[in-house]
């Protein structure tokens, strides 16, 4: 069973603008609000195969507007999601496009009282997977994603996470199964400055010794750096521009390769499948996405052993 964890869920505000001219107000071309949150996101990817996780949100469950409005948008897709905490609305985010930029704002959100953990450590079993996606609620303790990745770990949980800052490098320390981050992610924790996976290579050994056997760090079109054990490899996708903001390519990564281990597939396999799927949610969007073109993608992608 796959255990997705967000606590930070938002309402996704994208707002289309008209450039004001001088002295007049704008106007408002297009408004749409979907339900966000990256274990959401996974959740979705994940249904188009066919597996059904278990997702679990921070916050959603009470009459708060906020609540209401977000379990409202979850029906009409047909997700189904359990909740942590009852205190403190859902955050809004927004993406603004105006002409042909596009910019995304991100609301910090609430603190949470995570009052059903209890339920969630019963519920994950043995060989489970524990997925601890997405930043921690402003105010949250930053360790508690490591608190958590220790509890399970004794249980022998699967647990894997993919979250940033000193949320991120409290993780790693409590040694997770598999992290899955991109590049400036990575860098920030560990304060590094690498402008490119190849500069990450180096660091690989030593990572793998103190207990990170399984990663992928991503960075754009520049592909991803995996390694599980002492098999390091670089992948590559095909060149494509892409002339919109990409939101959700690195969930559809993390999908791709839970999907992967699910089906048992070779390791080299899981990273190219994973590749192409993050390729694809960059070239259609989150909600637009599309199992077929993942296969049409995945022979495209290039992999290297380092």
């Amino acid at each position: 069973m796959i255990h997705l964890v967000t606590l930070n869920p938002a309402l996704d505000l994208f707002l289309q603008l008209e450039e004001s001219s001088r002295g007049k107000i704008g106007k408002l071309l297009q408004a749409k609000v979907e339900a966000g949150g990256k274990a959401l996101n996974v959740a979705r990817f994940l249904k188009k195969w066919g597996i059904r996780p278990l997702t679990w949100l921070g916050t959603g469950g009470e009459d708060h507007p906020t609540h209401v409005l977000y379990r409202s948008l979850l029906k009409k897709e047909g997700l189904a999601v359990r909740f942590l905490g009852g205190r403190g609305p859902i955050r809004f985010n927004a993406v603004v496009e105006k002409g042909k930029t596009s910019e995304k704002y991100n609301h910090p959100g609430f603190e949470l009282d995570l009052k059903k953990f209890g339920r969630l450590y019963r519920m994950v079993k043995k060989n489970d997977f524990l997925v601890l996606t997405g930043r921690l609620p402003q105010g949250m303790n930053p360790g508690l994603y490591g608190s958590w990745i220790k509890a399970f770990n004794r249980k022998s949980v699967r647990t894997v996470v993919d979250t940033s800052g000193d949320a991120l490098r409290e993780a790693l320390a409590a040694k997770p199964w598999l992290f899955k981050v991109n590049l400036f992610e990575f860098s920030e924790a560990f304060h590094l400055k690498l402008s490119n996976l190849k500069k990450l290579i180096p660091l690989v050994p030593g990572l793998i010794k103190s207990g990170l056997l399984q990663g992928a760090v991503t960075h754009g079109p520049e592909g991803v750096l995996a390694w599980n054990g002492p098999e390091i490899v670089l992948a590559k996708p095909f060149q494509e521009r892409i002339h919109h903001l990409v939101v959700g390519a690195g969930d559809g990564f993390l999908a791709g390769y839970l999907f992967s281990l699910q089906t048992r597939k070779s390791f080299m396999e899981s990273v190219r499948f994973a590749c192409a799927t993050g390729a694809v949610v960059a070239r259609t969007g989150i909600t637009r996405f599309d199992k077929k073109l993942v296969d049409k993608i995945f022979k495209k992608i290039k992999v290297a052993k380092v």
